[in-house]
């Protein structure tokens, strides 16, 4: 309302344009809708609220970035008067949609050279459609990743939350108040853990947690630009379905004109036998024609598909794999990192050393005393045994002097 916006920088060569969001809109539908059937990299939603926040733009600069590259790959789409038009720093004027200027199957026999006279074989086909299966079915299953992934940050800071907690607040309150009268005070001179303020730590989990959401939202958005693909196809496919279909009505209508089966209405309307003979000729011929240019556009981007999209969506996404589990392995240890450094400076804190030299003190005290108890103990076991020895031997002595009596 106040006339604000964003505006992103797009370094072409040596010159840096100046680009808005609507302008990358504008650009994604003009591919769209001058491209069907290739695969055209969606944009980050639109977002009504926040969308001049730092994290927003932050997110959303990278994710056009990867638009921009992904756009770069693709040499039909890179090469294309729409994508010169918008990345050309004197024209401000919309790009045109609907540019028939070529036929699709001239732009695409153009820019797709590999494609353009390529036979596709049965085992093409196979991988084709087991690609589009295996899309489809990857699509709720992304959501439910999502949705995982953002249970789990919930879970860290839950968790997270609790150890500060107890370390924070459990842990002196319990030195504070069930300690009786002791002199040894470990949290009045440590300084509390401070997890999720760490700048070190608050960084880090800021970076991962910005690149796993961009990721994620990049393979939506991938398996969605793949359904729109394979949807068109679809629509190509209907579409020779009903031209065969005319193809056949207008073959019985050519039979009926050559045995003079013609009804009046197509009497009144189309003239003379030769004439409509001549119409429903052409009518096929053009019926035909467009089957065979709709067969063609089909095998192009089937090829496509089968020889760039599936390689480069199985590289990429196992690369992406990786790179979360790094990512959140990262995360993970920059935190032990930081809990193990707080409680390794109670470990080595002069109070642990006391507390430590002062058990084992008392431990070799209460082994000398042990030791000492244990010798009085062998003493007067020693002393007891002499003096039971010593009164059999009278006792002895007594019974040998009665018998010498008796």
């Amino acid at each position: 309302m106040l006339g604000r916006y964003a505006s992103y920088k797009i370094q072409v060569d040596q010159n840096i344009i100046c680009r808005r969001f609507n302008d990358f809109v504008h650009f994604y539908e003009a591919l769209r809708t001058n491209y069907p059937g290739v695969f055209v990299p969606r944009l980050p939603e639109k977002q009504a609220m926040g969308n001049l926040e730092e994290d927003f733009l932050r997110v959303r600069r990278r994710m056009l970035q990867y638009f921009l590259n992904s756009i770069f790959k693709r040499k039909i789409l890179w090469n294309s008067p729409e994508t010169k038009q918008f990345l050309n720093e004197q024209n401000q004027t919309l790009i045109p949609i609907n540019n028939e200027s070529k036929s699709l199957e001239e732009k695409y026999q153009t820019n797709l050279p590999e494609c353009s006279n390529l036979e596709i074989t049965l085992d093409m086909k196979c991988q084709f459609y087991d690609f589009q299966s295996f899309v489809v079915k990857a699509k709720p299953m992304i959501e439910n990743f999502k949705k995982m992934c953002n249970n789990y940050v919930i879970a860290k800071t839950n968790f997270n939350t609790e150890k500060l907690i107890f370390v924070n607040y459990v842990l002196p309150e319990f030195e504070k108040n069930l300690l009786f009268k002791s002199d040894k005070k470990f949290y009045d001179k440590i300084k509390p853990l401070d997890l999720m303020k760490n700048q070190r730590y608050d960084q880090a989990r800021k970076f991962q947690s910005d690149q796993i959401l961009i990721d994620l939202c990049i393979l939506e958005n991938d398996i969605e630009s793949h359904l729109i693909q394979f949807e068109q196809i679809r629509k190509w496919e209907d579409k020779i379905i009903k031209y065969e279909d005319k193809i056949r009505q207008s073959q019985l209508d050519l039979q009926q004109t050559i045995n003079n089966q013609r009804n009046a209405v197509a009497k009144l309307f189309f003239g003379s036998k030769d004439k409509e003979i001549l119409r429903l000729q052409n009518q096929i011929e053009q019926y035909s024609k467009t089957i065979q240019d709709l067969k063609g556009v089909i095998n192009i981007t089937m090829g496509q598909v089968c020889l760039f999209e599936i390689p480069d969506f199985i590289k990429e996404k196992e690369q992406n794999l990786f790179k979360l589990i790094k990512l959140i392995g990262q995360l993970e240890m920059e935190q032990i990192s930081i809990i193990g450094e707080y409680w390794q400076n109670i470990l080595d804190s002069r109070l642990i050393s006391q507390i430590e030299q002062q058990q084992a003190y008392d431990s070799v005290i209460i082994i000398d005393q042990k030791q000492q108890d244990q010798g009085q103990q062998i003493q007067v076991e020693e002393k007891s045994e002499n003096q039971e020895n010593k009164s059999m031997v009278i006792q002895q002595e007594q019974e040998q002097q009665q018998s010498e009596l008796n």
